[in-house]
């Protein structure tokens, strides 16, 4: 396989391991959520950040490899293009790579997805809560108010 196929799938597999990594922390800050354990999602807020920014950079290295590729065949940077000057392995390989790192997205945004979703409801469900501590609060007050005038 050439040198700057094998650099291209490298950056993609990186970039699968990050994002992979970037999964289970979200799994694990949604555990943390369900615990109420608030120290240990802070933790991983600040892991996730971090992994974040590994996978840009991973992102943007793959970006770069596949651009200098493609100016190298004469074609766009994307898998597709880049294939049809390869040979059968390097494709093989290739599209492999290409397949997964798109899975692990697919797996990515899905997560995301959950974890809004829990963000949006505790947000409710905060509402709520405080809606109906002021409903009690002024309740009370009424209830409990005593007339002292004469």
């Amino acid at each position: 396989m050439r040198d700057e196929v094998n650099k291209l799938v490298l950056a993609i597999q990186d970039e699968i391991s990050c994002i992979n990594d970037l999964v289970s922390a979200v799994r694990d800050q949604r555990e943390a959520m369900k615990a109420s354990d608030t120290e240990e999602v802070n933790a991983l807020m600040d892991e996730i950040r971090d992994i974040f920014f590994d996978v840009q950079t991973c992102e943007n290295k793959r970006d770069d490899l596949a651009k200098k590729l493609a100016a190298k065949f004469s074609c766009g940077p994307k898998v597709s293009e880049l294939v049809s000057n390869m040979t059968n392995d390097e494709k093989i390989i290739l599209n492999g790579a290409a397949d997964v790192l798109t899975q692990s997205v697919f797996i990515l945004k899905g997560e995301m997805l959950v974890l809004s979703g829990l963000i949006d409801q505790n947000e409710k469900f905060t509402s709520m809560l405080l809606s109906e501590y002021k409903r009690l609060l002024g309740d009370f007050s009424q209830s409990g108010a005593t007339d002292f005038r004469g």
